[in-house]
């Protein structure tokens, strides 16, 4: 977002951070899922940490219904001319592929050293422009050289969507709708293929056009549509209302939990945890809207770091468990105290790419570009966070 945060607290940031505090969880969820699997059956906590942390999904869907969200709140005042809309891309550009860039090529060299004949440089070039790997295995498609790649691929996609639909200036939305309608109804069912099903969706022989037709694109629309009500001044007023009762927002929450933690429709898509993900986020950020709201500060700094700790998680691991094997302590690569040690440097070194990779040579680029003013960057400038 353009604007300035700081980790104390400040009632105008209350809304930022509860979309943080939120972004935060859902980078949490996605961390311990995939961190957890070094965990040796029978080994201390693994039950616990599979009961809690065995829904993936949660969290990629979650992260799907607030990017939603927050392309209607930072495009409220972009105009639809070449200028707004460039600037649009490339400070979206911005955003994205420094971090991913840079820390896809360490884990690539990483598996490379591991596995030469696992890191092709095909797969690689397609990583970096955000390109599905393969026609196969839906939602993925391949995957990607970083593993959690495979979701920016959707998130670019989303962003050039918007970049289109900026261009009919006051009607983007109506634009965006059919867009959207387009690809995820229309060609499915000239196809004979609609379905709300992500791992269902039937393939029309190439890779970018399955992508953008597959029906977990809908969790996006899902955040557009929240995010069209939130400024909506009859609407928002009426769900500010209806949702400033704790008991139901308490509810919507606890509903929330219970499907997460049932696995009760868990998976990647709307007819899955996209329900819980769209329910809680709504609540919330209607609760949340016109009241101060305090949050720990650490929950918020967790939120401002989720897109590093998002790319970084696998690559610790993955180091750590390297060194471990390279030095002669196999043993120790695995189990539940190297599920700490992963943690805990995920942590740590996400902070470090946070501060010069999202901050510094983000705002570096974006001077570059002439977007603010050219300056001595500072590990505490804070730009955009979201």
């Amino acid at each position: 977002m353009e604007q300035e945060t700081t980790l104390g607290y400040n009632p105008r940031d209350s809304k930022i951070n509860s979309i943080q505090v939120l972004r935060g969880i859902a980078a949490l969820i996605v961390t311990i899922y995939h961190l957890k699997d070094v965990i040796r059956e029978g080994d201390p906590f693994k039950k616990e940490l599979d009961f809690l942390f065995n829904s993936g999904p949660a969290g990629v869907d979650l992260f799907f219904v607030i990017s939603g969200f927050i392309m209607v709140y930072i495009t409220r005042h972009t105009s639809g001319s070449v200028t707004g809309v460039g600037q649009f891309i490339i400070k979206r550009f911005i955003r994205i592929w420094p971090a991913y860039a840079v820390i896809t090529v360490i884990y690539f060299v990483l598996q490379h050293r591991i596995a030469p004949d696992q890191a092709p440089l095909n797969e690689l070039i397609l990583s970096m422009v955000f390109i599905p790997a393969s026609a196969e295995a839906p939602p993925f498609y391949g995957y990607a050289t970083l593993p959690v790649g495979w979701s920016l691929n959707y998130e670019i996609y989303f962003y050039l969507v918007i970049a289109i639909s900026l261009c009919f200036s006051k009607f983007r939305w109506y634009a965006f709708f059919i867009l959207s309608g387009t690809t995820l109804i229309l060609v499915p069912l000239a196809y004979g293929n609609f379905t709300l099903k992500p791992d269902h969706a039937v393939g029309y022989g190439s890779a970018y056009l399955n992508m953008i037709t597959n029906p977990i694109i809908c969790n996006f629309i899902s955040g557009v549509i929240i995010g069209l009500i939130y400024y909506n001044g009859a609407l928002s007023r009426a769900f500010s209302a209806f949702f400033s009762k704790k008991w139901l927002v308490a509810t919507c929450i606890g509903l929330a939990l219970w499907q997460y933690l049932s696995g009760f429709f868990g998976g990647l898509g709307p007819l899955q945890w996209g329900v819980g993900s769209a329910l809680l986020f709504t609540s919330f950020i209607f609760h949340t809207k016109g009241r101060i709201t305090r949050f720990p500060n650490w929950l918020v700094r967790l939120g401002d770091i989720s897109f590093s700790i998002y790319l970084i998680h696998l690559p610790v691991m993955v180091a750590i468990s390297y060194v471990f094997n390279k030095v002669g302590y196999p043993l120790y690569s695995s189990g539940t105290a190297m599920f700490f040690l992963s943690l805990s440097m995920t942590l740590i070194f996400s902070h470090i790419s946070y501060e010069y990779l999202e901050i510094r040579l983000s705002n570096y680029l974006k001077s570059y570009f002439s977007f603010q003013k050219p300056a001595k960057i500072s590990a505490g400038s804070k730009s955009e966070l979201i």
